[in-house]
């Protein structure tokens, strides 16, 4: 079973946690590297979420400026 995803805050907490360790001189090659993956699938994974909160919010103010014309 697929273990579900973050939330936006936990993602975010991972990404801040994930940026620190990559400032890590002694950081192996191949560890960094994997980070870095980690760090791409959590920001686009974030990315999509507020996206699509930012279409929902413009959906919803479209949908109530309709009805406020047409009260």
């Amino acid at each position: 079973m697929a273990e579900p995803e973050p939330t936006i805050e936990e993602a975010l907490r991972r990404l801040e946690e994930i940026a620190e360790k990559l400032d890590d001189p002694d950081l192996d090659l191949d560890a960094a590297v994997r980070l870095y993956e980690e760090g791409l699938v959590l920001y686009e994974r974030c990315a999509k979420r507020l996206d699509a909160a930012e279409l929902r919010i413009t959906q919803l103010a479209d949908a109530l400026q309709k009805q406020n014309r047409s009260a």
